[in-house]
């Protein structure tokens, strides 16, 4: 089922008039729209007839349907690559058809050919970043060419939207519904007479946010870990309940909740949920400023400059980076509170960007689903230091000491984010399961526990370089009640001290004598040699 037959159209939605095609609406000009959305976002590759043209719409090229007549229209290529043969034809019925200019990706592709034939046909051609999704910057241009209007009137719009969508999706399901964005800010609400609600939901609403509860985070982690709708039944203090994330692609925007009916959540009811998130994903995307556009490309270009995907010159030039200057990775991740559940990524992410646009707004962000990683560009290891514990003290007023930083080595070479970043996530890992690791930690703070996670890594990845004797000896204990693993264990940290291991055991010295010959016999455990101590050792240690 499509959006419009579930859900009640709204303006620029299925069954109203169109603002694409509307011929009264004021139009705005190529020049307003390349300074608007900025490089890297939107960048001039040939403009034949300069930049004052109009523009009045934009239309998303799909080779099926052909290309429409639409005059002073920004042609965005989604169905074609720059290099395709078809393309100069392309290009050469859209000049015949009056559109004001193209927008490519260039994804590695040769573009030349193409602005060539552009050039010799009056149309202007724009470069997008590719790590932009095209609906994604649709709705951008589109929020710049419906921004001629007061700010005001924008607002007011979105707003009326969001709470006219609320209300479609509540008189399908039967229940009050909710639309909430990242920080858990109640954005819209559902208003119908005969709404189901209860004293939870009536509070949320009157707060303009979601009450603090223990169960929160595990609910919004499960709701934004799931593909589609998630449900969870009724308590003494709220009644059932549907929830959906709201995503552009696969960027987390918000969430939208349901109470179900007394009958539960029907098939209308989830397809409702499912087509509202994504009638709110583009409401909200439209809603955006332009303005915005520049750290989501900055984190777009993060993330691949961390996966090893941009050359060094790519990487520089998409973060703004200063040429042959010094830099370091710092990346911070949640550790669990005393239920056991880390806080949500998303909301540290949150309170670090406020933090970044007030202390460095020079630095870049991106964030992944276990880490937030942030590239600072320049200063010393005292300064990047001050920098995370700074961090961690604007996080601790939301998530206390629940968060902790990892500072990399510092570098002149962008291409070397993909080690920083391994770097960082190992101790990232050490860090945020071990209690008596520091808040802030570099690799030599941690090198030894980093080091046996990889040889734990190893030994799981490749059973077959466990030492036989071990596994057994493990298995033994554990059957029958015995010691031999740990006597073992307190003898080699001992450095071959029988009488101080003993003392740490509670048993004689013979007791641990005897044990260490036994363990010889039945499972031959060989300690004469260093090499057999310390990977015998190394194994317990991570068993034991």
């Amino acid at each position: 089922m499509s959006a419009s037959s579930a859900l009640p159209a709204t303006e620029g939605e299925p069954g109203q008039p169109d603002p694409r095609g509307d011929p009264g609406r004021e139009a705005t000009t190529l020049r307003h729209l390349v300074d608007s959305i900025g490089s890297p976002g939107l960048q001039v590759l040939a403009a034949p007839r300069g930049l004052d043209l109009h523009v009045r719409t934009t239309v998303l090229f799909d080779p099926i349907d052909g290309l429409s007549e639409e005059p002073d229209a920004l042609l965005l290529l989604a169905g074609m690559r720059a290099d395709d043969p078809a393309a100069p034809g392309l290009v050469r019925r859209a000049s015949e058809l009056g559109y004001s200019a193209i927008v490519v990706k260039r994804r590695g592709a040769e573009v030349g050919a193409l602005v060539t034939e552009a050039s010799i046909h009056g149309l202007t051609v724009l470069g997008a970043a590719d790590e932009v999704p095209w609906r994604h910057l649709d709705a951008l241009l589109l929020s710049v060419l419906g921004s001629q209007g007061t700010p005001a009137e924008s607002a007011a719009g979105i707003g009326d939207e969001l709470f006219a969508l609320a209300n479609a999706v509540s008189a399908i399901i039967g229940g009050s519904v909710a639309i909430e964005d990242l920080d858990r800010r109640v954005l819209a609400y559902s208003s119908l007479l005969d709404q189901r609600i209860d004293a939870l939901r009536e509070k949320s609403i009157l707060e303009r946010r979601v009450p603090e509860m223990d169960r929160n985070h595990q609910q919004y982690r499960l709701v934004f870990g799931a593909k589609g709708v998630v449900r969870f039944d009724e308590r003494v203090d709220e009644f059932a309940r549907s929830a959906i994330a709201i995503r552009a692609g696969e960027q987390p925007l918000g969430t939208i909740w349901a109470i179900e009916s007394e009958l539960g959540l029907h098939p209308e009811g989830e397809r409702a949920l499912i087509e509202g998130a994504q009638l709110c994903a583009l409401k909200m995307l439209r809603s955006m400023n332009a303005s915005n556009l520049e750290p989501q490309l900055r984190e777009a270009a993060l993330l691949l400059a961390l996966e090893g995907s941009l050359t060094a010159t790519e990487t520089v030039f998409r973060l703004s980076l200063p040429l042959g200057g010094q830099l370091s990775l710092v990346g911070f991740a949640a550790t669990p509170n005393p239920t056991g559940q880390p806080a949500l990524i998303t909301h540290v992410a949150q309170a670090l960007t406020r933090y970044l646009a007030a202390y460095r707004p020079d630095a870049s962000m991106a964030t992944t689903a276990r880490a937030v990683y942030v590239l600072l560009p320049g200063g010393s290891e005292k300064v990047v230091t001050r920098f995370a514990e700074g961090a961690l003290g604007a996080t601790a007023i939301a998530f206390g000491t629940q968060v902790k930083s990892a500072v990399s080595v510092m570098t002149h070479d962008p291409t070397d984010l993909r080690s920083m970043r391994s770097e960082v996530d190992d101790i990232l890992r050490v860090t945020t399961s071990q209690v008596d690791l520091p808040f802030v930690a570099r690799l030599s703070d941690v090198h030894t526990r980093v080091l046996l996670s990889h040889v734990a890594d190893e030994l799981v990845l490749t059973p077959r370089l466990r030492h036989p004797g071990v596994t057994a000896m493990s298995t033994y204990d554990l059957q029958h009640g015995t010691e031999y693993g740990r006597s073992i264990t307190c003898w080699l940290e001992a450095v071959g001290d029988v009488g101080r291991a003993a003392a740490v055991l509670g048993v004689h010295a013979n007791t641990l004598r005897y044990r260490l010959r036994r363990a010889a016999e039945l499972f031959g455990i060989e300690l004469s040699h260093p090499d057999d101590r310390l990977a015998i050792w190394m194994q317990l240690r991570l068993t034991i």
